[in-house]
């Protein structure tokens, strides 16, 4: 049984490192890539509910791109019945008022108005409905995270390529703090973008991402989003149904700097992802996360009240070590200048030593998924009925959710 336990453990601790190789190979093939300027006109849709100091960052920083063709840019927020509209409005507006390129559009309330989707996909749609008959690519950028100078140049430029159905860059938690919670969610985020090349188990993140404006009828995009929860899962399984490409581009990162994370806002957080997985119909990378996460965690973390009394377990002690290696060394395939960041090196570091407890945590949320359809997400309680259905269940009285 020991022998078992400690080879189950080692077994995919080593496809856990096979991922992080593969990754650095795709990376460095992509990034050795030499592709002619391709510069369409672009709409960069960004959906927005609540404000702060960094939200209002990172919506400025969009009004700057380098890039040599033309952009416009859809802010996008929601209608609100007691004060009118989301916290976002007038912010925004404000943004707007001194550039011509850029847009401020208030979707109706999904709630109030009966309406079958979620409020993001609600506010994406509403954009989509007044984007110029000029633009020929549709970019999508979150509002929690911060963008660099030349994010939609390095989005755009694989479009070219007619078998590339989508664009996608990471996503990557920065911790600004060192709490425990906020480290876990920060490895259960990052080392999503191992997973990512142009194979078919790629996934189109909402927080960053393009397509080709002809894909929203080739792909039937917007009806597969109609009565949705999510727009990024619908548009994986949307390109697959074409046989085009999910392509990730690895230096274009996003960066989402937390804080003081609960351990009840990341397990609501990383369940909520798990169950959109597994109840939206990306089987294989929700069952990747069952039978390698799980197994492997439970090895790990159940046999440390026997440690004492069998030394044949010993061995096993080494997996969290391991894994921390595992995930500095997947960090080096990071962007340059973001592995240069201020305390970035030192964050990692930290970080890394909670990989195994990020390790269980997914292999659970995962199992949980199994026996749970509804999800909470930006104040409405949902249920997931398919890919393409939800149930609005109502509105939920709480703060504002990541």
């Amino acid at each position: 049984m020991q022998t078992y336990i400690i080879a189950t453990a080692y077994f995919f601790l080593i496809v856990e490192l096979l991922i992080v190789s593969r990754s650095f190979r795709y990376a460095r093939r992509e990034r050795r890539a030499d592709r002619p300027a391709y510069t369409p006109k672009v709409a960069i849709i960004a959906p927005h509910y609540g404000w702060d100091a960094d939200t209002a960052e990172h919506a400025k920083g969009l009004l700057y791109q380098d890039y040599a063709g033309e952009y416009e840019i859809f802010f996008v927020t929601h209608q609100k019945a007691d004060v009118e509209h989301d916290v976002s409005y007038p912010h925004l507006c404000e943004i707007a008022e001194a550039h011509s390129h850029v847009h401020v559009l208030l979707a109706p309330n999904i709630v109030e108005n009966n309406l079958p989707r979620s409020q993001k996909v609600q506010n994406l749609m509403t954009a989509i409905e007044k984007l110029s008959d000029d633009s020929e690519v549709i970019a999508f950028v979150d509002a929690d995270v911060a963008i660099r100078e030349d994010w939609l140049t390095l989005l755009v430029n694989p479009l070219q390529e007619q078998d590339i159905g989508t664009t996608v860059g990471g996503r990557f938690y920065f911790p600004q703090t060192w709490n425990i919670a906020s480290l876990v969610e920060a490895i259960w985020v990052n080392f999503q973008m191992s997973f990512q090349g142009d194979h078919r188990l790629s996934m189109v993140w909402g927080g960053s991402n393009a397509f080709r404006r002809e894909m929203l009828e080739k792909a039937r995009i917007l009806q597969r989003w109609e009565e949705a929860t999510i727009e990024d899962h619908n548009t994986t399984l949307a390109m697959r149904d074409v046989k085009h490409k999910v392509h990730f581009v690895p230096d274009c990162v996003a960066v989402t700097r937390t804080a003081n994370r609960t351990w009840h806002q990341i397990v609501e957080f990383t369940n909520r992802q798990m169950i959109m997985t597994l109840h939206m119909g990306l089987w294989k990378q929700w069952l990747a996360s069952l039978i390698v996460l799980l197994p492997k965690g439970l090895c790990v973390f159940g046999v440390i009240p026997f440690l004492f009394y069998r030394e044949g377990l010993l061995p096993i002690v080494l997996i969290p070590f391991l894994e921390a290696f595992g995930y500095r060394l997947y960090t080096k395939n990071l962007p340059q200048w973001l592995r240069e960041m201020p305390k970035m090196r030192e964050t990692i570091g930290i970080t890394s030593y909670v990989a195994s407890i990020s390790v269980l945590l997914g292999g659970l949320n995962a199992f949980y998924a199994i026996f749970q359809r509804k999800i909470t997400w930006g104040g409405v309680r949902y249920e997931i009925l398919s890919a393409t259905k939800c149930r609005v269940l109502g509105t939920v009285k709480r703060k504002r959710d990541t």
